[in-house]
């Protein structure tokens, strides 16, 4: 794959990288990009090679950001249909494979959203994480307003929308919206440590097992308990199971 705003990279078999790539612009999120990681992921999709996607930025950033210079002086509407008109929002958010997303720098507005879509989020230490588009007069339009409400709950999430507060990585730990603080020189690595593990299990149980862990997210206790059950079952009909049941019992691989 040929994109003007991503490089694609294969560091480990099953594993797909995407890396940002607009250095000049800080990885800002313009159309071009957001259509690309759209193209990128629905092929990813249709791979069956590919069993899990890495995305990063460079040392500096992940992404600070979507791009002003697209949205000044645009009509409520007109952001309305330049947004429609982008894959990328939606590319990931029912993108069924795992992703992991690792950041270093900053991921600041748009760039923060992107990285709260992804399935498990990595962060060098000393990244910065902010919801900063009060101070452009607007508020976060990609899910930020709600999925950081979910993670950090009312109070702080109120501070980050409302007050613009930034978040170090460290303490993006101890709130729940990263799983693990790193190195910045282990932090890109060690994500495709993690997706060669991923890549490496029962692809049935690890896509299902995603999409059961976002519907506790996304609905009530008592629907998501009925989810998994409803998901639950069927895994025993597949091949995977059988096979690594019987291979437990054996004592085998």
């Amino acid at each position: 794959m040929n994109f003007e705003t991503l490089l694609i990279e294969a560091p480990a078999e099953g594993v797909a990288l995407i890396r940002l790539n607009r250095p000049r612009q800080y990885n800002a999120l313009n159309t071009t990009l957001l259509g690309e990681l759209g193209s990128a992921l629905d092929q990813f999709e249709a791979d069956d090679a590919v069993k899990v996607v890495i995305i990063t930025g460079s040392e500096k950033a992940f992404a600070a950001g979507a791009d002003i210079a697209e949205m000044v002086g645009k009509s409520g509407e007109e952001m309305l249909q330049m947004i429609q008109s982008v894959t990328g929002w939606k590319a990931i958010s029912t993108f069924s494979k795992p992703t992991i997303c690792s950041v270093s720098g900053m991921a600041l507005g748009g760039g923060f959203e992107l990285a709260l879509q992804c399935d498990i989020l990595f962060a060098a230490k000393g990244a910065k994480f902010a919801l900063p588009e009060v101070n452009l007069g607007v508020i976060p339009g990609a899910g930020g307003t709600q999925r950081v409400a979910r993670l950090v709950g009312k109070s702080l999430a109120m501070e980050m929308v409302m007050n613009a507060r930034p978040m170090l990585a460290e303490e993006a730990l101890q709130r729940g919206i990263v799983s693990r603080v790193i190195d910045a020189d282990k932090i890109e690595a060690e994500a495709v440590k993690l997706a060669s593990q991923l890549a490496g299990r029962a692809q049935h149980a690890v896509r299902t097992a995603k999409a059961c862990v976002n519907k506790a997210i996304d609905t009530t206790l008592e629907e998501g308990l009925s989810y998994e059950q409803q998901s639950f079952f069927p895994l025993f009909d597949t091949d995977d199971a059988k096979n690594m049941m019987a291979a437990f019992l054996n004592k085998s691989k």
